[in-house]
């Protein structure tokens, strides 16, 4: 929500104010807005949810892995009509993420948690595994192309499909999967943890 006016009808700087969660086992998630054309500002809506009570993938929802990246260049999107501030590569990813035609339900941690409330965050943190685990997909933004990025992808598919490394021989291939390995999402404890679990459960 957005604050109050004060006598004149005039708001003092429209900045999203969240409102508390309605009680334990809620979350919030993003309605990220259609809309056809790219340059558009980006525009959503908040909401509370429900997360107890279904099994894995029970959920409409998607949730997104992405590295925060830096704060000193904050871009801005619009909750409900007020302006929200999120990092330069969340602004991409969500830029990249929103339908021309339809609404998109996204749990995004840097948005749907109240990062100024310590209470909240320590609370909603312990339910990160379960948010994950319930939604109806995982999107992993790794960030902008670059780096022969594409490339690397395709060559992983072909080794997951192929399950030989003939695919590999080429110099330039390799190059190209190491660079994309070196990203920083590959970098984060909460990756790393769930890439150990994964292989544990073999």
């Amino acid at each position: 929500m957005c604050p109050d006016s004060d006598d004149s009808g005039q708001t003092e700087k429209n900045k999203y104010n969240y409102l508390p969660l309605r009680g334990a086992g809620r979350i919030r998630l993003l309605g990220l807005m259609p809309d056809d054309d790219e340059n558009s500002p980006i525009q959503c809506r908040l909401f509370d949810y429900p997360l107890q009570g279904s099994g894995e993938g029970a959920h409409l929802y998607e949730a997104l892995s992405y590295v925060w990246g830096s704060e000193r260049k904050p871009r801005s999107i619009s909750i409900d009509g007020c302006d929200f501030s999120v990092t330069a590569n969340l602004h991409a990813a969500l830029l990249r993420l929103r339908d021309r035609f339809i609404e998109r339900i996204i749990w995004v941690d840097a948005v749907c948690i109240n990062q100024d409330d310590s209470d909240e965050k320590a609370k909603q943190g312990q339910c990160m595994a379960e948010i994950y685990s319930k939604a109806s997909c995982v999107v992993i933004w790794l960030g902008e192309a670059a780096a022969d990025g594409d490339r690397a992808l395709r060559e992983i598919r072909l080794l997951a499909d192929d399950e030989s490394t003939k695919s590999l021989d080429n110099d330039t291939k390799q190059q190209a999967i190491l660079a994309l390995l070196e990203r920083r999402w590959f970098q984060r404890i909460w990756v790393r943890v769930e890439i150990l679990n994964r292989i544990g459960s073999y």
